[in-house]
């Protein structure tokens, strides 16, 4: 359940709910000029245009996603979601992936992200 204010229910609804439907476009809609992004699994930043490749494989390799088990709680300069992700193979594999992203916002754009993540639960024999 959220816990947040309006317009940063409004932001991180638009961001997820772009990357359920794999739409590039509207993800990087959500980041405001000179944002950054940080992943825990490799420890780069990145600008979200050189993240587009590792969202590409997300998208290319799926083909249903679904945020469920939403968490989200506001912070100083942002938010914090936890959830889980489930993703769904060609085949039908599912896959449920957790994650915990901290989102930096100002003017209603995402300014800096830092994802946690477990990629070798990407796997489906884990």
């Amino acid at each position: 359940m959220s816990a947040l204010a309006e317009p940063l229910d409004i932001l991180a609804d638009a961001f997820f709910g772009a990357l359920e439907r794999g739409s590039l476009e509207s993800v990087n809609a959500c980041f405001a000029p000179g944002a950054t992004i940080w992943h825990n699994f490799d420890c780069k930043t990145l600008t979200p245009r050189e993240n587009i490749p590792g969202l590409e494989a997300l998208f290319g390799n799926f083909v249903r996603r679904e945020y469920r088990e939403v968490r989200r709680q506001p912070t100083p300069a942002g938010f914090v979601q936890q959830h889980v992700l489930r993703l769904e193979t060609a085949d039908g594999t599912v896959i449920d992936w957790p994650a915990c992203i901290i989102f930096d916002v100002s003017d209603g754009r995402i300014t800096q992200l830092a994802e946690y993540v477990d990629l070798s639960q990407l796997s489906p024999e884990s």
